[in-house]
């Protein structure tokens, strides 16, 4: 993948963005090991999850820090809590499309500011 995306942002050229040349890694709220809202330390559901995302998150800041200077933005997205068959259809609060359409709409507006982050779908920041 990665002599592609490459080859993209020397075409495209010109800064960071979602049309040039983007890793997006949809990742998890779970995925926060600071994150103050929820005690996930003693919620012993779904772990390998949890550990999965947290995984991924580590992951890509790594890769961030050494595509930067290839002009290929990297960003971590958390869609929100959507209702899908592993999200819990009952209890979630956003329909698929809610959460992709915000999603659409965040990524034109990500550039080289947001390379390496972890954010929601609106584009707040989330906490590593």
């Amino acid at each position: 993948m990665l002599p592609s995306l490459e080859k993209a942002a020397k075409f495209y050229g010109g800064g960071m963005s979602a049309s040039r040349a983007m890793v997006l890694n949809i990742s998890s709220m779970v995925g926060s090991i600071c994150n103050t809202g929820v005690n996930f330390t003693h919620d012993l559901a779904v772990p390998g999850y949890k550990i999965s995302k947290a995984a991924l998150n580590m992951a890509m800041r790594i890769i961030a820090a050494n595509v930067k200077d290839k002009g290929i933005l990297v960003v971590n997205m958390c869609p929100g809590w959507v209702k899908t068959d592993m999200g819990g259809r009952d209890r979630a609060e956003l329909e698929p499309h809610e959460s992709i359409a915000n999603m659409l709409q965040t990524l034109p507006t990500l550039n080289e500011s947001h390379h390496g982050t972890y954010m929601d779908r609106l584009g707040k920041p989330i906490p590593f």
